[in-house]
């Protein structure tokens, strides 16, 4: 008995070197349907909520589910949903096959801000497809669809993933050079200290984590920042430790990055914080 609503795309049938996507779609859990109980699939299943709460139990743990929160899964994982409050949530459903599926990890990760708004802006292409006449949704459709998975992939660390998760951590060089990249000052300080010229570094961090130098470092800024939140330090006080010491400025970046100001999430129960 289906327990949620299609809203998009149901069979996508898309298929390049190494990677095929069977289902693309926007599902709306039924108001009648509160949980869905424990499954297994046979392909990869990417789950990115885009409305609502929820709880996700991934092979045996518990999982926060809010706006931006995105799961994959390797082949034969169980999983489970229960819903948090009356809204039915929305989520979007990725079924595909990769290369070497089995030897990927479980990944649980949020979105930022601009990624959502991102795919946000790929779903609405997509509907507005399905009502145009011709083969835009086939051509057309197909990109988008590839362009969001990409996203997902690549936020989640599985993009480029080969051989279990030992296959993406950085190298020890890159690795050694993130970590000790401070929070404050200039990126061409980083630059400087790794020898390389910036473009190169720049290839050299993506490649390892799928984010350019300073997307790697709004990211780092953003998890320190939530984390000192959580812990009730003050604003001005994470501002600085985060390296935007004027408190006006990171209000408005903390803001786009995830859709509340500062002072709004400390105040959030600490289970509700992805």
């Amino acid at each position: 008995m289906r327990r949620f609503r299609s809203l998009l795309i149901d069979q996508a049938d898309i298929r390049i070197p190494g990677l095929s996507v069977m289902t693309f779609a926007l599902h709306r859990h039924l108001a009648e349907h509160e949980a869905i109980a424990p499954h297994r699939h046979r392909w990869c299943q990417a789950l990115l909520y885009l409305s609502q709460q929820g709880r996700q139990a991934v092979d045996g743990a518990a999982v926060q589910v809010n706006p931006g929160t995105l799961i994959l899964m390797p082949p034969g994982v169980a999983h489970a949903f229960r819903r948090s409050g009356r809204a039915a949530p929305l989520c979007l459903m990725i079924n595909f096959r990769v290369r070497r599926a089995r030897s990927r990890s479980v990944a649980v990760c949020s979105l930022t801000r601009s990624e959502l708004s991102e795919i946000r802006h790929h779903l609405a292409r997509l509907i507005r497809l399905q009502q145009t006449p011709g083969d835009a949704l086939a051509w057309e459709g197909a990109t988008l669809v590839l362009l969001t998975l990409m996203l997902c992939l690549r936020t989640a660390g599985w993009l480029g993933q080969e051989a279990g998760a030992t296959a993406i951590r950085p190298s020890r060089a890159i690795s050694g050079l993130l970590a000790a990249m401070p929070m404050a000052g200039s990126l061409a300080e980083t630059v400087q200290r790794s020898g390389y010229h910036r473009d190169h570094l720049n290839r050299l961090v993506r490649g390892e984590t799928g984010l350019s130098l300073g997307q790697f470092r709004a990211r780092q800024r953003l998890i320190r920042a939530k984390e000192l939140l959580t812990h009730g330090v003050r604003v001005g006080e994470v501002a600085n430790a985060v390296g935007l010491p004027d408190q006006g400025y990171f209000a408005r970046w903390f803001r786009r990055q995830t859709g509340q100001a500062p002072s709004a999430w400390s105040r959030r129960p600490r289970a509700a914080q992805p």
